[in-house]
């Protein structure tokens, strides 16, 4: 955990007063002829098969992919907050108080993921089945003071932070849904300080370790920045399929193969990529 306690208060004030999201969204807004996902931020966004779709096929594919990256992010949280409540125990006060702060905005965005949820009917079914392996496998038996732990969470707030942003920039054909815009925004606003906090604390840890301890864990960090940016950036066949859109393997392969979203990836991954590199981890950056 990072040592800096002017950050700590610095993050604690910015949290305050905390507004829960549920009761800051107008959930009767809730619309689902609108875009979720603007057009050009989807996976097969600008491949001919998918050009060619109806308007209200496009758009229901553009539900399950913002639902896809809700889902992704809850797990993510559950991480998170396991690990944070695990280590509330035995910590300062002004650690304390972070972390606390950090479980609360998490937990009301998972709430809120599960209203619109709930609200909208579009779910991924056994959306825990399509998670990666590794970074599952290794989140839950990393400890919270460790570099590879706060690498993790580094990908892990600022790659799905990319995909919310997209929600809010300007495009002229087509218009987000105004509750999924807000929610975007509310992410947003909570995941700078989230982000400011897991570099701090990455930094801090990497700085304990010796050289040789850097470039093998280097290795373990470039296979879970990978694994994760692939499950991210190109939903599994279930999206597709739970989309209503046949052959759903051969949607995720055009995914895989879009050259629109492989340079989208590569806009996503560098500001991190250059960060961890910048800390002296030898990370090879994901691609497609």
């Amino acid at each position: 955990m990072t040592n800096q306690p002017g950050l700590l208060h610095l993050l604690n004030d910015a949290s305050s007063p905390y507004r829960d999201p549920l009761a800051r969204l107008n959930w009767d807004g809730l619309d689902l002829e609108a875009w979720w996902l603007p057009p050009r931020a989807l996976s097969v966004s600008g491949v001919p098969e998918f050009e060619s779709l109806p308007l209200a096929a496009r758009r229901r594919l553009s539900h399950f992919e913002f639902v896809h990256l809700l889902e992704t992010e809850l797990w993510l949280e559950s991480v998170f907050m396991r690990h944070l409540s695990a280590a509330l125990e035995g910590s300062e006060a002004a650690v304390r108080s972070r972390y606390l702060h950090e479980i609360r905005e998490e937990a009301g965005h998972s709430l809120m993921f599960l209203e619109l949820m709930d609200r909208s009917g579009i779910r991924i079914p056994d959306a825990y089945r399509h998670r990666p392996l590794i970074p599952r496998w290794v989140s839950n038996h990393v400890d919270i003071d460790s570099a590879l732990f706060w690498g993790l969470a580094v990908i892990g707030e600022e790659l799905p932070d990319k995909l919310n942003r997209a929600v809010r920039q300007p495009f002229d054909d087509a218009a987000v849904s105004a509750l999924v815009y807000h929610m975007a925004t509310l992410r947003i606003m909570d995941e700078s300080r989230h982000i400011a906090l897991a570099r701090a604390s990455f930094t801090a840890a990497s700085r304990r370790l010796t050289g040789w301890q850097r470039m093998l864990q280097s290795a373990v960090l470039s296979v879970l920045f990978r694994a994760f940016a692939r499950c991210l950036f190109f939903p599994p066949p279930i999206v597709y399929q739970v989309a209503g859109l046949d052959r759903p393997r051969v949607w995720r392969q055009r995914a895989l193969t879009n050259p629109a979203r492989l340079r989208q990836l590569d806009q996503a991954v560098k500001p991190t990529f250059d960060f961890l590199r910048d800390q002296g981890w030898y990370v090879s950056a994901p691609h497609g």
